[in-house]
């Protein structure tokens, strides 16, 4: 696990690969921690699980912000939700932030998996607040930047930065590569960017021949790789040998 001192806002990896969890490990989710509580940043399959396993209650958590709506970003969030009413009990809100499309693609996931809780009501509020892309919005006194990113045309994937008490926080989401990034993350504190793959290829998605090209360019504080097809998992220890952070499951880092 790596982790850095201080006592502002601390960024635990959940889950750090693709959509099909190569080399074993979860769905891409981070966690949270800063002086207005606890958000989970895209919410998977496996992203309530590895919750559990690495000591993070979801009763806890006061919103989850997506990136964008495929699956392996939101499939967990009906597991979730049910988990909050029957399991935690759970009375006060929990926020749901992300792109155009999110309210109505949430209520398809409940009205899919638990279509009889759905219809009743939960005993607590889930408040959807949209992002507009590009734009900004302050959700529960953290400032969100959406910046629309390079995957999916038909839907609003985003690259997000979010202003923090204490620092800044910046994700590529899943995204190819687009000059517009490089201002969108200049100052942040640390950039949690996808490196799907080994070799340039496929435009959605980046790749460790884009990262050695572009990263002069990262003004950032720190810049961490994530989101690891199996070729890019195959190649971490390799990877950190050329002095990049490359994301684990479990890993935490501090601002």
């Amino acid at each position: 696990m790596s982790a850095a001192s201080g006592a502002g806002p601390r960024l635990t990896v959940l889950g750090s690969s693709d959509a099909f969890n190569a080399g074993g490990r979860a769905h891409s989710a981070y966690w949270i921690d800063d002086a207005a509580g606890a958000f989970a940043v895209d919410f998977g399959p496996t992203t309530l699980a590895q919750c559990h396993r690495y000591g993070r209650s979801p009763e806890t958590l006061d919103a989850v912000y997506l990136t964008h709506l495929h699956g392996d970003h939101i499939g967990g969030l009906p597991v979730l939700l049910i988990d909050q009413q029957y399991r935690a009990r759970r009375t006060r809100p929990l926020t749901i932030a992300g792109p155009p499309g999110t309210a109505a693609r949430l209520a398809t996931l409940m009205q899919g998996a638990y279509p009889d809780v759905w219809a009743r009501g939960l005993t607590y509020a889930v408040p959807v607040v949209e992002y507009t892309v590009p734009g900004e919005v302050e959700v529960l006194g953290r400032r969100i930047r959406a910046l629309a990113a390079m995957h999916d045309p038909d839907h609003f994937a985003c690259s997000l930065r979010v202003a923090v008490p204490g620092g800044v926080l910046a994700f590529s989401g899943d995204t190819g590569w687009q000059e517009s990034l490089v201002p969108f993350v200049d100052g942040a504190d640390l950039f949690v960017c996808e490196c799907s793959d080994v070799v340039a290829g496929y435009p959605a998605h980046l790749s460790l021949e884009v990262h050695r090209r572009e990263r002069a360019r990262w003004r950032v504080g720190r810049l961490l790789l994530t989101h690891l097809g199996a070729e890019m998992r195959a190649r971490a220890e390799a990877v950190r040998s050329e002095g990049f952070l490359v994301a684990e499951d479990g890993d935490v880092y501090s601002l």
